[in-house]
């Protein structure tokens, strides 16, 4: 759960099977790693650990941040990358990732010295954010930051990033067989297997049917990562790498029919417009874009304040929709308008945590919302915390383009891929909130190419856009 937004909370109690799901995979992790290579093996240990674990759920103890299901999947398979070890590889250092990664961490203990005070709302008293906190809260950022560490020092090869690509399609087929049944008979398997749903249920009726959700914490969420599974494909159909010794075009067509099943209009949406780009544009083109990206969503609180940011372009478009989207996005705007302003009055370092970033009534009535990671970091860290970390990832975009070539080799397509997954991840924390662990697992693995440049441009015929390339030996 992101700091500052709205509690999940969760009426009813986890089941036993949740704990003890938690407990042994760790177990699990190790027997991937026993049977797989390092970096194969990373990759699902962090994938089933998100798709298979409970959402909603962790076990907070005294003085150390919350132990979730990626916390603890993201420390096992960093132990175990360490202990297996792999092939050694000189990933390029960059002073300024570690400087911003150290202010990512630390910004909770700066934002604590000016919050060590209760607030008092509608006669409501919420609680201060006091230096304990601040060491708390910089655990619970420290551990995003494992996932950055696995991506660059273990999946920062060619053939890493060719495996993580694969690897969305193959779990999101897999996955399709219990999303199909949630389409059909309502999302309840979450609640079959752990005893309780991890969000409200009906917000999973759309249409006239569900949304599922599976072990996901909400069928957006579940929708958005077909979306970028379906956009892996279609990386896939650029090289000709097969998932499951399938051509990648009937994995695209079938996961495509998936997401729209999915019922979530934004995550159709990114499949929509950028699969296009990926068949028919370079890889160059790709990173470039998303370059530029990353440095609008660095400065998006300053755009939003001074009202430079396409609000009534975006209501015109989701009116013509329907008046029900309109509404919606009408709702999340004027959110974001209490939100921002509270968060102009601490804009260096925030309010930090507790809800203390969120707006209360006369009555002390919470009446905001928080959707958006963008607000959420912005109102609880305030600009230290917000450019760390949307920074971070600015600089892994910007190091990707330093080494992508312009041909269309299997490694420049398969690394502007992740490029441009982690772009659509960005653009996707301006409405919504998008898990941590995936950004810098992406950041990690595409922000340590900068050295593959003089492997990537390898001799070849010239290509057309949108025509593929033939998939490099071993690849699929």
């Amino acid at each position: 759960m992101f700091p500052g937004s709205r509690s999940s909370e969760v009426s009813e109690i986890p089941n036993t099977f949740a704990y003890v799901a938690l407990a042994v995979w760790p177990l699990v992790c190790l027997a991937l790693f026993v049977k797989l290579p390092t970096e194969k093996a990373a990759i699902w240990s962090l994938l089933g650990g998100y798709m298979l674990l409970p959402s909603g759920m962790s076990v907070d103890l005294p003085m150390l941040p919350p132990m979730d299901k990626m916390s603890i999947t993201a420390l096992a398979t960093l132990l175990l990358c360490w202990m297996k070890g792999g092939k050694e590889r000189t990933v390029p250092r960059s002073i300024l990732m570690y400087v911003l990664g150290f202010g990512f961490v630390v910004a909770p203990i700066v934002t604590s010295l000016g919050n060590s005070y209760e607030l008092q709302e509608g006669g409501r008293s919420i609680h201060g954010f006091y230096p304990l906190d601040g060491l708390k809260f910089a655990g619970r950022n420290l551990l995003p930051l494992i996932p950055l560490h696995i991506g660059r020092r273990y999946l920062s090869s060619e053939g890493a990033r060719i495996l993580l690509v694969k690897a969305l399609p193959a779990a999101m087929v897999i996955y399709s067989l219990p999303m199909l049944y949630e389409f059909r008979m309502s999302p309840q398997l979450h609640r079959i297997v752990y005893g309780y749903f991890p969000s409200s249920f009906v917000q999973q009726m759309r249409q006239g049917g569900f949304r599922a959700v599976v072990f996901f914490s909400h069928g957006l969420v579940l929708a958005f990562f077909t979306s970028l599974a379906v956009l892996c494909a279609f990386i896939l159909i650029r090289t000709r790498i097969k998932v499951f010794r399938a051509d990648p075009r009937v994995i695209a067509a079938y996961l495509s029919g998936l997401l729209v099943l999915c019922k979530s209009l934004g995550p159709l949406l990114y499949a929509i417009i950028f699969a296009p780009v990926i068949l028919f544009t370079r890889p160059r083109i790709w990173v470039k874009i998303a370059c530029a990206v990353s440095l609008v969503l660095c400065a998006y609180p300053y755009l939003r304040m001074h009202g430079l940011t396409p609000a009534e372009s975006m209501s015109s478009l989701a009116t013509s929709i329907s008046a029900d989207r309109d509404q919606s996005l009408q709702t999340r705007y004027q959110n974001e308008e209490i939100l921002l302003a509270k968060a102009e009055q601490k804009p260096w370092f925030g309010w930090g945590g507790w809800s203390r970033n969120r707006v209360f009534d006369e009555y002390g009535k919470d009446v905001s919302l928080t959707d958006g990671t963008w607000i959420i970091y912005f109102g609880v860290y305030g600009w230290l915390g917000y450019l760390s970390l949307f920074g971070l990832l600015s600089v892994a975009l910007f190091q990707a383009n330093r080494a992508i070539g312009r041909d269309l080799s299997t490694a420049n397509v398969t690394l502007g891929g992740l490029a441009l997954l982690l772009m659509v991840s960005l653009i996707n924390c301006i409405p919504n909130s998008v898990e941590e662990w995936f950004l810098f697992l992406l950041a990690g693995s595409v922000g340590s190419a900068s050295r593959a440049r003089s492997k990537a441009r390898k001799p070849s015929r010239p290509e057309q856009p949108g025509q593929a390339v033939p998939a490099m030996a071993g690849a699929s």
